[in-house]
């Protein structure tokens, strides 16, 4: 589960982000995204259209644990992630493919080099 303040909870919040934000697009998964101060605010949208009750929180639950992984790496940003019908069919590995492809598109994700910890490697 995000933590709270990583969350994008309230009705008003997801519709500042639905009418002032960019959009991207990958196959079965959007993207909506306004750029913010102090850290990252993110829901998740899943429609009717998309299974049953179950298969949806069963998705929104895999979209959470993708970005969760992504998290220390992404700027300042509220956004949206919206599923499409077809993206209960995806696999982890695929939707997390698929939410690195439309963080780097919009030029949210940098991916934090690891300082070299050997000691011997200047030797």
């Amino acid at each position: 589960m995000l933590s709270k303040p990583n969350r994008l909870t309230k009705r008003g919040s997801f519709a500042y982000v639905y009418r002032n934000g960019s959009r991207k697009s990958e196959h079965n998964l959007t993207m909506m995204y306004v750029s913010a101060k102090g850290c990252v605010r993110a829901g998740f949208s899943v429609p009717n259209k998309v299974g049953n009750a179950v298969v949806r929180n069963k998705l929104k639950r895999r979209l959470r644990a993708a970005f969760r992984s992504f998290l220390p790496d992404v700027r300042p940003a509220q956004l949206v992630f919206a599923a499409r019908s077809g993206a209960e069919r995806m696999t982890y590995a695929e939707l997390r493919s698929a939410m690195e492809k439309l963080l780097r598109s919009g030029g949210l994700y940098e991916k934090k080099k690891q300082e070299n910890t050997d000691r011997y490697s200047d030797v």
